[in-house]
């Protein structure tokens, strides 16, 4: 049962991470300018960045590189360039101030995927040939994946720093520091369940099969939790969703769980809650609370946001998004967007100077550095504080499910909604 169980979530999560993907990109250009490093804190806690990269601080690297290969999907339709932005910033942060892997300095190789399956093959064989590459960075690709770990096939280890569902959880030699979409619909149900104490939940969706297929598993998921749940639906290009609202006992329900994640839909919700005057609890993806969002409605909406990552708007006592924030405005291009995946990028740079390190730069080789990914518990910066590969059923790859949820009160206040949920232990 739960081997089945975990199938339908990744072939909903499939789903649910192109239409993240699609939405993270049409936002990305409008919002860039909003979510710039500016007003970052300027001190960097090199304490922090220690940890994280397991490096030396006061430490300038130098000498010989290590190399490491990264794979992004940019220059096409669909493009996520904050991604390799944030990766070389923590990159160049890294070097300048933790002594890199070693004493020596990291150096990013880059190969992008621009739209087509085919270009996950070049880039696999790219990195292949590079004898100096022991360790493939991966950022999130909604295109090329089965290509690229295909032609992989686990000849050097594989560090993805944003996993989609499919390939990603499966793949050989490779490790997931961030399920990304995949946490999202593993936590929704224990939030309702044990945080909001839920009895009644209303689902709605569009009606595209994807979207379907989401609400779906989060209906016989919460079901299963005894939550009784009442279910509609609407048409993919609907911007009214009062009827859906009102039809799925919005206005009743203990909590609403709302499949939308592109900006018209979350706007539409939006405007619903205020035209019904809803106070129900609202759960929904962080892909809400963009600050194009907030500029078309005056504020963020009032709702609960789940999201795998670190929230950049909620106070932070571990001072994570902080330290973020800093080393963008001091080693990122001035105005670099922060939001989107950004903070996967950074965040796996982060991780794989750790695993590097844990090597020794003078044993690094794609043996060594395997065995050292497969062992990595973490933490991740801005992400999981634990990871545990291997213990996540039928999904190998994926080192944690780990999710935040944060409650947003208005006039920027962001609260942290409990710890991290599935957490490995």
């Amino acid at each position: 049962m739960r081997s089945t169980t975990t199938r339908r979530l990744r072939t909903a999560a499939a789903s649910l991470t192109c239409a993240i993907t699609l939405a993270a990109c049409a936002n990305g250009a409008a919002d860039s300018a909003g979510t710039s490093a500016s007003g970052a804190p300027k001190k960097i806690d090199a304490a922090l960045g220690t940890t994280f990269s397991g490096g030396k601080s006061g430490t300038k690297a130098t000498g010989t590189p290590v190399t490491i290969g990264l794979v992004n999907q940019q220059g096409g339709a669909v493009s996520n360039p904050e991604f390799t932005v944030a990766a070389q910033a923590a990159a160049d942060y890294i070097n300048a101030k933790l002594g890199g892997v070693g004493g020596h300095p990291i150096k990013l190789k880059s190969c992008y995927i621009v739209s087509s399956e085919e270009q996950g093959q070049v880039c696999a064989q790219r990195l292949l040939a590079d004898r100096s590459v022991s360790l493939i960075l991966q950022g999130g690709l909604n295109v090329g994946t089965q290509s690229l770990h295909r032609t992989v096939d686990g000849k050097k280890p594989v560090l993805i720093g944003q996993a989609n569902p499919g390939p990603d959880t499966v793949a050989a030699n490779s490790y997931a520091t961030n399920a990304s979409a995949l946490a999202s619909l593993h936590g929704v149900g224990p939030y309702l369940e044990n945080t909001l104490k839920a009895k009644t939940a209303a689902i709605v969706s569009n009606d595209n099969a994807g979207d379907l297929a989401i609400a779906k598993i989060f209906k016989n998921d919460l079901e299963a939790r005894g939550i009784k749940v009442t279910y509609a639906t609407f048409p993919a290009t609907s911007t009214d969703l009062i009827s859906p609202l009102t039809a799925a006992g919005a206005q009743k329900a203990d909590a609403v769980v709302p499949i939308v994640v592109t900006t018209t839909g979350c706007t539409a919700l939006a405007k619903a809650y205020q035209q019904l005057s809803l106070t129900t609890p609202a759960v929904v993806s962080n892909l809400c609370a963009t600050d194009q969002i907030k500029n078309s409605l005056g504020d963020y909406p009032k709702w609960i946001y789940s999201s795998s990552t670190l929230s950049l708007q909620a106070d932070d006592p571990t001072g994570q998004t902080d330290f973020f924030r800093a080393v963008m405005a001091a080693y990122a291009p001035e105005n670099a967007e922060l939001q989107i995946n950004a903070p996967y990028g950074f965040s796996a740079v982060f991780s794989a100077a750790k695993i590097l390190n844990t090597v020794g730069y003078d044993k690094i080789n794609a043996k060594s550095v395997a065995e050292a990914a497969r062992d990595y518990a973490g933490p991740v910066l801005l992400g999981s504080p634990t990871l545990d590969f291997g213990s996540v059923a039928d999904n190998p790859t994926i080192g944690s499910l780990a999710v935040r949820f944060y409650k947003y009160e208005g006039s920027d206040v962001w609260k942290a909604s409990g710890a991290w949920i599935n957490a490995p232990k």
